[in-house]
């Protein structure tokens, strides 16, 4: 019932704040937040303090209720550290995965270009004929239009146009 804000100085001594999001499951009959996912915590290298409070307002009984938990130091790697305890396979791993990513993009970008190639995106009239076009070439069947009372007879695609 209560909001959990996580309270830190950054490496350069300068205050944040941050909401925290409370999971639904508890983790080993605990209570489990998340850190949002653009949290600037770990943005840099050094020590961060931080500590968390826990509040509640209950309007029935006009009291806010608040819980400070201590504060403790966390040390943030630098990135280059990471990578010394990391296998290089595991990395390839991420590459592997980049690599199918590249080629999805590019067959949906060859996709995406016959697409724009063969689609309608006009259409003409010329000599009682309305017809499709895509980048100025017809395509399609044309349909011809009859003016008058009576189109022509066995002709499918005719139609009568009736002007009002």
């Amino acid at each position: 019932e209560c909001t959990a804000v996580i309270k830190y100085l950054d490496q350069g001594n300068v205050p944040h704040t941050e909401v925290l999001q409370k999971s639904e499951e508890l983790y080993k009959d605990h209570l489990q937040y998340f850190l949002p996912i653009d949290s600037s915590l770990t943005k840099f290298a050094g020590d961060v303090k931080v500590r968390i409070t826990f509040s509640k307002t209950d309007v029935a009984e006009n009291k806010q209720y608040v819980l400070n938990t201590g504060e403790i130091t966390i040390s943030i790697a630098p990135l280059s550290d990471y990578y010394a305890f990391v296998p290089d396979e595991s990395l390839e791993i991420v590459d592997q995965l980049i690599g199918k990513l590249d080629a999805k993009i590019a067959a949906t970008e060859a996709i995406a270009e016959i697409y724009d190639k063969k689609k309608a995106d006009n259409i003409t009239y010329d000599e009682n004929k309305l017809q499709l076009t895509s980048n100025g070439e017809k395509i399609g069947n044309a349909i011809t239009i009859v003016g008058g009372d009576s189109p022509s007879p066995g002709d499918s695609n005719e139609f009568e146009v009736v002007e009002f």
